[in-house]
């Protein structure tokens, strides 16, 4: 079995790999891997036959994807269903009108998440997938219930800032242990089907939020307050079920894999990129990955590709019911509808990306038209269409956030660059969620000029930098097959772009 988007080794060659802390690696000298040279080439066969591989990936799939994106869904939930409290009186109650209050609380959340996602990642392979991913959904899940019965808007600002530092680990810490488990043209769609869940599951908040709003008076608290209170209680009994089932690493799979299985999956992936094994986290690795230009390129592609996703989160049931007349009601219900588009958009581009294993295009397509539907919901001439408008955005921007870690995720290797990689990345994130509260005014209700024009300026930057990356990933890879340089530091290994 050849390694995906790889040249044939020559006879004789090994394919090495030397990490920053100068372990020369040889896959071939992996245990359980037999070579057998032919005049050209070299085969790799596994202990396990080809129909029992594929039962090993599925049963792989089965474990990690569902409730890792279960649990995701869930967080991003409990951090964007703000605006849908908003509307539901929490404005009035907290007296979030006066000044920029609503943005400080949408605000705080993003400062304490930047500042927690490279500790956190660095933490998670020390203290266990399982162990650290459940202690970080019961801890945000908590802190929400909390937040159902805050009195003041102050008391809200410190529960968002508690919400940023638990909930920073936790995308990173999912993306980080999902492109652990398969190899570079297997993990795109996998990323994409984790998001899509979470995609869906924030269509259906709306709904749900709509329902729970229904409880206004129950006990003496208002309907966003149990919008606030239910939803936490779920994540916690969630998060909590997760910590049974979510696995390891491949290396640390000793209770879900036989010794056979365990040996293939370590092996396909050394095979791949030549990082089946963790190597050990120093801060002279981190620094060493910190001095790679190609991350903050990333970093400001999740910018913005998260910055109209925080966007349409916090402010569309707003523009619905202040910009096109809506009731409330009808507001939340109207958010939904489109992230059902978006779910089919993102598992399409997911699987198109891997057969073709092309990345870049792909995401400057979808931000293209992320840009383009943002613009039309704020200035269509009818309400629709302007609400095709949001059915635009949000269908063609839910797949750039899987996009972009898939990208990020082919391009890198070892263990430890990817901690520190997926961290960088998703910090990027962040900023775009800061951004989002900062440019879109509450003073701008309901056309938030600042604010699309922001985001718009961003993705066309977004755009460019995706084609200068690709541009040098193309040169790269010629001069690489060349003989010239080694990528990454590999033999016959190659970037995607």
């Amino acid at each position: 079995m050849e390694p995906p988007n790889s040249a044939p080794a020559e006879k004789g060659s090994d394919s090495r790999h030397e990490d920053v802390a100068g372990v020369d690696r040889t896959s071939s000298d992996v245990e359980g891997m037999k070579q057998e040279v032919a005049p050209d080439r070299v085969t790799v066969q596994y202990a396990i036959d080809e129909a029992h591989q594929k039962r090993v990936i599925r049963r792989i799939d089965i474990r990690l994807l569902p409730i890792l994106g279960l649990m995701y869904s869930i967080s991003l939930v409990d951090r964007t269903n703000l605006g849908l409290a908003l509307v539901a009186g929490m404005q009035e109650d907290l007296d979030l009108a006066v000044g920029d209050r609503y943005t400080i609380i949408v605000m705080v959340f993003f400062v304490a998440y930047i500042i927690f996602e490279i500790p956190s990642n660095l933490v998670l392979p020390k203290a266990g997938a399982a162990n650290w991913l459940a202690f970080l959904g019961v801890s945000f899940g908590s802190i929400l219930i909390g937040m159902g019965f805050t009195k003041s808007w102050g008391a809200m600002a410190v529960c968002r800032t508690l919400l940023g530092a638990v909930e920073a680990g936790f995308l990173p810490g999912c993306t980080y242990l999902i492109t652990c488990w398969y190899t570079r043209f297997e993990v795109g769609k996998r990323l994409a089907g984790f998001w899509i869940l979470s995609v869906l599951v924030g269509g259906f908040s709306a709904i749900l939020a709509y329902a729970l709003s229904m409880l206004k008076g129950t006990h003496g608290l208002n309907g966003w307050s149990w919008i606030f209170i239910v939803e936490g209680a779920i994540t916690v009994g969630v998060c909590a079920i997760g910590w049974f089932i979510i696995v390891d690493f491949p290396s640390k799979a000793d209770n879900f894999l036989s010794p056979e299985e365990k040996q293939f999956v370590i092996d396909r992936i050394n095979n791949d990129r030549g990082d089946g094994l963790e190597d050990k986290i120093t801060g002279r690795v981190i620094l060493h990955h910190l001095k790679d230009w190609k991350l903050y390129f990333w970093g400001f592609n999740l910018l913005a590709s998260t910055l109209p996703g925080y966007a349409y989160s916090y402010f569309l049931p707003v523009i619905l019911k202040d910009g096109m007349g809506f009731s409330t009601s009808d507001s939340q219900l109207l958010s939904a509808a489109p992230y059902g588009l978006a779910a089919i958009i993102a598992f399409i581009s997911g699987w198109i990306s891997d057969k073709y294993r092309v990345r870049g295009p792909v995401l400057m397509v979808h931000q293209l038209l992320t840009a383009v539907g943002m613009l039309v919901t704020v200035y269509g001439k009818s309400n629709g269409a302007r609400y095709f408008g949001a059915f635009l955005g949000i269908g063609f921007l839910q797949y750039c956030v899987p996009g972009v870690l898939t990208f990020q995720a082919n391009n890198i290797t070892s263990h430890s660059k990817r901690a520190v990689a997926s961290a960088t990345c998703i910090i990027g994130g962040g900023v775009g969620g800061v951004l989002a509260g900062v440019a879109f005014k509450s003073s701008e209700s309901p056309t938030y000029t600042t604010g699309i024009w922001v985001t718009f300026a961003l993705s066309m930057v977004s755009i460019v930098l995706i084609a200068i990356m690709d541009y040098y990933f193309y040169k790269t890879n010629q001069k690489a097959k060349k003989g010239e340089i080694l990528v990454e530091g590999m033999r016959d290994w190659y970037y995607t772009w």
